[in-house]
């Protein structure tokens, strides 16, 4: 049986997941077990958008936030992307 901080974050993740949905985000994947900064991959093909989302408590304080946001920052800007099949 999964621990409950394992219940909360999934359970958050799939919230975070439909809200996505529902700001017109076609593809929205959660990055279970992954172990990286990156819970939820969502992108919206019409407007070229590609977000990446870390879900956190409601409880961690904001600067616990911004300590994670400074070490991800290279993660925003500009990207060459490329599809493939392997």
């Amino acid at each position: 049986m999964p621990n409950k901080n394992y219940i909360a974050g999934r359970r958050k993740e799939y919230k975070e997941c439909n809200k996505l949905k529902l700001q017109g985000f076609d593809i929205v994947q959660r990055t279970a077990g992954s172990h990286s900064p990156i819970d939820i991959i969502a992108i919206n093909k019409t407007k070229k958008e590609i977000v990446f989302v870390q879900c956190k408590p409601e409880s961690m304080n904001e600067t616990q936030r911004q300590h994670i946001r400074d070490d991800n920052k290279e993660l925003n800007g500009l990207y060459n992307i490329k599809f493939s099949i392997r």
